[in-house]
């Protein structure tokens, strides 16, 4: 087990905002302002103490401390990120100043978060994460863990073989059959096929996830955004459509996300934010769940 302490001054990083921003769900608040989850092959406890100078996050894992920093994206300049998005849409202010310390994760597992990603579809955050620890439940524990939620997230070649009865019965709705349906498609395109995508461009990327039968463009940008990091990729959902059609497409309002309406939010996105795309998403998207406004 290592332990180890991390600084961050100036509010620079709010493990908080980022593990309840629909980012990752095998994580769980124990008391006030300690949290514990499941990253990968790692578990994690934060205690997390704030002061006036920033925070400090003390860790007990059996992960190293670069791999700690690699899930928090520590080693990307926030202050750098939010004045590059900001120089380009001043209008954003309300989110990323209302959001300080939030960070875009890194997921270590493509297959466990492509996994808890297939569970999102049309759902809400508190249905996803029971379905993701769900299916925590068929992996296997963590070797030298003691506690029970320290489970090694199953592959996908076992959720290909769970029944759709035995995930109806847990909840899961239709999600019963497609979950394993898409499970056994990825399996069937071979080992490294999504660590390749990860090498890919990402129009290249989110092609290919898009022939997966049951996989829309939307699960393909979540997938594409969090599974292979992919930081161009804007997933959006009633909560970015909304915020997005009051600041920039008045015109779209009362109107439907079609097709043509999605293709064009997420190029202007990427137009105007290239490689921060998935950043400004996720500061737009959490203001607007949370009711933090922008005027138009």
């Amino acid at each position: 087990m290592n332990r180890f302490e991390t600084e961050v001054p100036d509010g620079r990083f709010d493990p908080k905002l980022c593990l309840s921003s629909g980012q990752v769900f095998r994580w769980k608040p124990e008391t006030q302002g300690v949290w514990r989850g499941v990253d990968g092959e790692h578990h994690y406890s934060l205690s997390v103490r704030s002061s006036p100078d920033g925070v400090t996050v003390a860790v007990e894992t059996n992960a190293t401390e670069e791999q700690f920093s690699s899930l928090f994206r520590l080693d990307t300049d926030l202050e750098e990120v939010e004045s590059e998005i900001l120089a380009e849409a001043p209008e954003l202010a309300p989110s990323v100043r209302g959001l300080h310390g939030l960070r875009l994760m890194r997921p270590s597992d493509p297959q466990e978060a492509l996994a808890c990603f297939l569970c999102t579809v049309n759902n809400n955050l508190a249905r996803i994460t029971k379905m993701a620890n769900c299916l925590a439940e068929y992996g296997d524990p963590i070797a030298g863990a003691a506690e029970r939620w320290a489970r090694r997230f199953p592959l996908l070649e076992r959720i290909a073989q769970i029944p759709e009865e035995e995930l109806r019965q847990l909840g899961f709705g239709y999600r019963a059959r497609t979950i394993p349906s898409i499970a056994a498609q990825v399996g069937e395109r071979g080992d490294g096929w999504l660590d390749d995508l990860k090498r890919r461009p990402y129009e290249q990327a989110v092609d290919e996830l898009l022939t997966l039968k049951g996989v829309g463009r939307k699960l393909a940008d979540c997938i594409a955004l969090f599974a292979l990091h992919h930081t161009e990729a804007v997933p959006i959902d009633t909560h970015l459509w909304q915020a997005s059609v009051n600041l920039y497409f008045p015109e779209w309002r009362g109107r439907s996300l079609t097709d043509s309406r999605y293709l064009k939010l997420g190029g202007w996105f990427r137009d105007r934010f290239g490689k921060r795309a998935g950043w400004a998403h996720q500061y737009l998207y959490y203001a607007h769940l949370l009711g933090i406004e922008h005027a138009p």
